[in-house]
């Protein structure tokens, strides 16, 4: 199973033009800036973060800009590192890619917060959507490693995953509202089941154009 895994992600057709890599990650870092914008004005943060009860009014660009707003210095700092490392690496890797994954992310973390089982009514931070990229990026980076023990970032990740669920407390940030772990859980479900959608059907980064055009993996 893990070798067809393998097998279906290096042939993974990585952006429209064909190129493995993009030079400089200028999208993560356009969205680094929205997300500074969005934080530190408290008038753009009060337009812009999750609020269940006011996007059943009609605002419904909350459900995008509130990943990108943030309650307190601390909380940006520390979701603007992970984002920038996770987001800018995958950029490189593919454009294309990135936006599927945010794309993901963005769905599954608001089907979570606008569903019953939501703990809260108010949302804010790049924390839930950063783990799509983030298991993209180290699925790539463990594939371009010689050995198995490329994947352990993945495994450490996975394993913070899992310990943030049972202790619902969040790492590092600190933060004024309540801390929603199972937000990183909904990125990193969003981050799989895209994966899998695109290992089954490798057509849709191509355009419905089909190309044998195989990912070349430096392990050098």
């Amino acid at each position: 199973m893990f070798k067809s895994l393998y097998n279906h992600l290096r042939q993974l057709p990585v952006s429209a033009t064909g190129s493995n890599t993009t030079s400089v990650p200028v999208c993560t870092l356009l969205m680094i800036m929205i997300s500074t914008l969005l934080s530190q004005s408290p008038e753009l943060f009060q337009l812009s973060y999750f609020d269940r009860e006011l996007i059943s009014e009609g605002q419904f660009w909350r459900l995008v800009s509130g990943h990108f707003s943030h309650t307190s210095l601390s909380h940006l700092g520390w979701d603007l590192l992970a984002f920038s490392l996770a987001a800018g690496y995958l950029e490189r890797h593919s454009r294309k890619l990135l936006f599927i994954s945010l794309a993901a992310a963005i769905v599954t973390v608001d089907a979570l917060l606008l569903s019953d089982w939501a703990m809260i009514t108010r949302y804010a931070g790049l924390s839930g959507i950063l783990f799509s990229p983030l298991i993209f990026s180290l699925v790539i980076f463990a594939l371009k490693q010689p050995s198995a023990t490329g994947w352990l970032p993945l495994a450490i990740c996975l394993i913070k995953l899992i310990w943030e669920q049972f202790s619902q407390v969040t790492l590092f940030s600190q933060s004024p509202w309540p801390a929603y772990p199972a937000a990183h859980l909904a990125g990193t479900v969003g981050a799989l089941v895209c994966l899998a959608i695109l290992i089954s059907f490798p057509r849709l980064l191509s355009g419905g154009k089909f190309t044998k055009q195989i990912v070349t993996i430096d392990k050098s």
